[in-house]
């Protein structure tokens, strides 16, 4: 009984939980998702969906200037309301900046762009309309980022499966009236959605008081952010940026259907993933943040390995056991072929969390040298394997690539942490 309450009380636990429970609900949302665009546009349209959905996520971390780690650890190690306030200023001022750099950009590259992604010339002018949506995704990761510092957990579950569900509605409801152009404006509209439910939140929260009263200029707290900025732009940029270009790849060595096969293992794994996502934004990086003389990376690491693996371990084994069902549900007969994908993305996938655990401490301490290190060598091997296994392997190549990826990423920030681990 005693070490029942003791997990009970334990805060990594109580993460782990309510975001896990809310993550059951999120994951429901997010099947019923997947399931109609599966069956509104099929393979096609979703590589398309996702294209532009990775394009998004890459302007919105250029509009955020990619801070939002930078204003987790600030916001954690942060000893006073006017100090955030000066922090929030500084972000919004990086936000203006970059978003009217980034507009300019999406106009005078319009026809590239659409190329590059698939869309076609009859849906160009979604890309001249995300000049207008991708600055809210900027802040409401400024918010989000501020939740995070403060490990308000319960507001950024209840926060994520709201919007969810309204994303959810909107795909649904858009792809029925207008098909694949419908899922185009869904995914715009999120971040708009999106910023509206945040603002709301923290108005009527405790923690309204971290903002701005009046807005001004203010660049006080660059020097803090410089190296979360270079590490998420350098990070989040090339992320999704490689995702792009492999899916064009393995269209052109294959078919645009295998791009969307693949997509879809992609997009499994992200609602799955959801569950363990959490851990790093409310615990890991803040924990880590935190000025403590007597923290021990080895000691935490072990901490979080006995909490979180098994959990995870059990979880992956049930997808493995499920996954025709699960692609049944999930998408459509077209999709089956993808059941060979799961055993090497979940290999990844458990071998990118035990990476995760260490990658956050050098994003933490903003061992910054060390970081890109790593981010190289993991989009190096990523790539290169990619492209020799493609031809023999077909898209599974690509997916025993993610796995050589991750066991080197892991293998290579042990060994950069080494003084740190004994």
């Amino acid at each position: 009984m005693q070490i029942l309450k003791k997990i009970k009380a334990n805060f990594l636990f109580r993460v782990i939980t309510y975001t896990g429970i809310l993550g059951i609900f999120r994951l429901i949302i997010g099947l019923i998702s997947q399931k109609a665009i599966a069956v509104f546009v099929g393979a096609p349209g979703l590589a398309v969906l996702a294209n532009l959905r990775n394009l998004l996520e890459i302007l919105g971390s250029f509009s955020s200037v990619g801070t939002q780690n930078g204003v987790i650890a600030e916001t954690a190690s942060a000893k006073d309301a006017s100090s955030l306030r000066a922090l929030m200023n500084t972000v919004i001022s990086l936000f203006m900046g970059a978003s009217i750099l980034i507009a300019i950009l999406l106009f005078w590259k319009q026809e590239w762009l659409a190329m590059q992604l698939y869309l076609g010339e009859s849906n160009g002018l979604v890309l001249q309309a995300i000049a207008f949506s991708f600055p809210f995704m900027g802040l409401m990761v400024l918010i989000e980022g501020v939740l995070s510092g403060k490990k308000a957990f319960k507001a950024i579950s209840a926060l994520q499966l709201t919007l969810a569900g309204v994303t959810a509605i909107l795909m649904i409801l858009f792809l029925y009236l207008f098909g694949l152009l419908g899922g185009l404006i869904a995914l715009l509209l999120r971040p708009i959605f999106g910023f509206g439910i945040y603002l709301y939140y923290l108005k009527s929260s405790k923690h309204k008081i971290f903002i701005p009263r009046t807005f001004k200029f203010q660049f006080l707290n660059l020097k803090e952010l410089l190296p979360y900025i270079a590490m998420a732009l350098i990070s989040v940029g090339f992320v999704h940026a490689i995702e792009i270009g492999l899916r064009g790849f393995i269209t052109q060595r294959i078919d645009i259907t295998s791009a969307g096969l693949w997509t879809a293992m992609n997009s499994i794994s992200s609602n799955y993933f959801i569950f363990v996502t959490a851990v790093f934004t409310v615990y890991v990086l803040p924990k880590f943040s935190e000025n403590n003389p007597s923290f021990s990376l080895l000691s935490e690491a072990k901490s979080i390995f006995k909490m979180l693996m098994p959990i995870v371990s059990i979880g992956m084994f049930i997808v493995y056991f499920l996954r025709v069902p699960v692609i049944k549900l999930l998408y459509t007969i077209e999709f089956i072929p993808i059941a060979s994908l799961f055993k090497w993305q979940l290999a990844a996938d458990w071998f990118r969390i035990l990476f995760l655990v260490f990658g956050y401490y050098l994003v933490a301490k903003k061992r910054l040298v060390d970081y890109f290190i790593v981010e190289l060598f993991s989009f190096a091997v990523f790539i290169g394997a990619s492209i020799f296994l493609i031809d023999p392997y077909g898209i599974e190549g690509v997916a025993m690539a993610n796995t050589l990826r991750f066991v080197g990423c892991l293998i290579l920030v042990v060994y950069l942490l080494r003084e740190k681990l004994v």
